[in-house]
């Protein structure tokens, strides 16, 4: 289908068929330019089948930025939104060791603080203060029975789910966590850019979820509690 337009000296002759979309072409004959639209019903079926292949990819955000003399405290995008069953991929693209978390707190109470204030009795019994709260130290094995205590919160140091009953659940580094909604907490853990993990022992470099209800999700970074994000899921 076509619409032809010939504009000459004295005389402009138009056909015009029917069209949705349309390319424009020129080309020039003696004292007449002959432009020409040509209609394409095929580019809207294009889009959604890139679309629907996209859809099973991971949607990349990047957790700060920046340089050392200037790092970006931000998530980039810090609103997407996603399909049910479509992952999303943290990482970290600072081009110096500053870590980040993804922290996703649906209960108030099991919000974590970067350090653990302990007590220690004479039988070496370890309580958190206050009482119950989303606290636990690291703890090194030594020689001996010797163990070292690390008054760092693991439960914000290392990835950990809390499921809807307070069961915690520890995940290796560079998780991959399907969410069903119901969880209580679910940290990433620090993680750094890639290759520079070493900085901090057992951190990672990249963090996905894949959420299999709909709704908005808000998350921060434990350590910069101003960085936030949220992902809707339709």
């Amino acid at each position: 289908m076509f619409t032809i337009l010939t504009m000459g000296m004295a005389t402009i002759t138009s056909m015009v068929l029917m069209s949705f979309l349309f390319l424009l072409t020129e080309t020039t004959t003696g004292d007449n330019n002959i432009f020409v639209f040509a209609t394409s019903q095929s580019q809207p079926q294009q889009q959604m089948q890139q679309q629907q292949q996209q859809d099973n990819k991971p949607i990349e955000i990047a957790a700060g930025g920046g340089k050392y003399s200037a790092p970006l405290t931000i998530y980039v995008p810090d609103k997407i939104e996603v399909n049910v069953g479509q992952p999303v991929n943290w990482y970290n693209p600072t081009d110096v060791g500053e870590p980040h978390t993804v922290t996703f707190v649906m209960d108030n109470s099991t919000m974590a603080g970067v350090v653990s204030p302990l007590s220690i009795s004479n039988t070496t019994t370890i309580t958190t203060l206050p009482p119950n709260s989303n606290n636990e130290p690291i703890v090194i094995s030594g020689q001996n029975g010797t163990n070292t205590i690390i008054a760092l919160n693991a439960r914000t140091f290392n990835p950990v789910v809390i499921d809807s009953s307070g069961n915690v659940e520890y995940m290796s580094p560079n998780a991959n966590f399907n969410m069903d909604g119901t969880e209580k907490y679910i940290n990433s853990g620090w993680f750094l850019p890639k290759g520079m993990e070493q900085e901090y022992p057992g951190a990672g470099n990249t963090f996905i979820i894949t959420f299999e209800k709909p709704g908005t999700y808000n998350y921060i970074c434990i350590l910069y509690p101003w960085m936030i994000g949220s992902i809707t899921v339709r």
